[in-house]
């Protein structure tokens, strides 16, 4: 069934070097990606203490910092005139090999929850779209290609880690979606209400119910089962919503038009373990969602947060860099008055990538801020 999407109705929310850098290498020449051994316990102190390398690259050649291969090592895209390149770094031996070479623009990477698998997502052309999954030593496991396809959302299945959620949108927004098995090469188009959606358990989906006659600001969180096809009312008033392995993340209950609710509850039974009160900005026609990230492993929850309320295009006060301990509601300020930009944590959750391009580190145990890459 053909579905139009209205923009304006969504809120999509929408993861100083200590020494000179090596002399650098050609991205054509990097060798390619080994058997990887298991990194060993990494302390962030060591990082801090030892030297570390960064990424040196040609300006023209570096797209973005993608992703975390493991807890030492970044994936990165690099483009040249025969397409682009997926290259990992190890941050201690400045080590570069290739994981994964396209003919095509590669736009992102994403890796599951247990970051053994890793979506590719490339662009044949302005019409086209591919997904393709590698595993951890950059064997391609599965592949998917979308014709009259504009851009691609998609949203990895944290309690089975080879499962996809991916909608396609066309050039006039109406879209279609699809469940990607990785192990079966499947896809199968879903018949879902709204193409953003987050996994709420292995078999269900959660969904804001936007109003599509008219624009609002708020609106209710439902649940649709991919078995039954069947669609239930979970919460009454949501803004934006995130989910984890174990963790429902949503803003929501606005008061006085600035003041927000933040709330956690367990999946899959929606218990709740903690909520606090805090500022939100608001836009023209929606409120400003904060960049945030959740460490499974430890149970802590990091966003950058508005000092106070008000309109996004007046606000000039900064935000605090601050983390949350999910379990007993403890709150610290890791950095004040910092810009609210990208995060993408390792594995262990002991650094996270930072920034338009991922381009810097962030300890949050040392309440440090490195840069990663440098361009000449």
């Amino acid at each position: 069934m053909k579905k139009i999407f209205f923009i304006g109705t969504i809120i999509f929310c929408l993861l100083s070097g200590c020494q000179s850098p090596p002399t650098p290498k050609e991205v054509s020449n990097a060798p390619l990606l080994s058997n990887h051994a298991k990194p060993k316990p990494f302390n962030p102190l060591f990082f801090h203490n030892e030297s570390y390398e960064k990424l040196s690259i040609p300006a023209e050649q570096f797209s973005t910092v993608a992703e975390w291969l493991n807890d030492e090592t970044i994936l990165y895209i690099a483009n040249d005139g025969d397409g682009s390149k997926v290259l990992s770094f190890d941050l201690f031996t400045g080590v570069t090999e290739i994981f994964f070479e396209s003919e095509e623009p590669v736009i992102s990477v994403t890796a599951n929850k247990d970051f053994d698998l890793f979506l590719v997502r490339s662009a044949p052309s302005y019409t086209e779209g591919k997904l393709s999954v590698l595993s951890e030593s950059g064997e391609l496991k599965a592949e998917w290609k979308f014709d009259d396809s504009i851009d691609l959302v998609s949203t990895w299945n944290p309690f089975t880690g080879n499962q996809l959620m991916v909608s396609s949108f066309k050039e006039d927004w109406s879209y279609d979606s699809f469940l990607l098995d990785v192990p079966t090469k499947n896809m199968v188009k879903q018949d879902v209400d709204d193409p953003f959606v987050q996994w709420l358990s292995e078999e269900k989906l959660g969904y804001i119910n936007w109003n599509q006659e008219m624009p609002i600001l708020e609106a209710p969180l439902y649940t649709f089962d991919l078995a039954t096809n069947e669609t239930v009312e979970l919460l009454d008033s949501v803004v934006t919503f995130q989910t984890y392995h174990n963790l429902l993340f949503t803003v929501g209950n606005i008061k006085d038009e600035d003041m927000a609710v933040f709330s956690f509850r367990r999946l899959p039974d929606l218990k709740e373990v903690h909520s606090y009160e805090a500022p939100l900005l608001t836009m023209y026609s929606n409120y400003f969602i904060p960049y945030f990230a959740y460490v499974n492993s430890a149970e802590k929850f990091y966003i950058f947060e508005a000092l106070n309320g008000g309109s996004i295009d007046s606000y000039s006060a900064g935000f605090q860099f601050i983390m949350i301990d999910v379990e007993d509601g403890t709150k610290k300020v890791i950095f004040e008055n910092v810009e609210n930009k990208p995060l993408k944590f390792s594995p262990n959750g002991l650094l996270s990538l930072y920034g338009y391009q991922l381009e810097q580190i962030i300890i949050p145990s040392t309440e440090e801020k490195l840069d990663l890459v440098d361009l000449f």
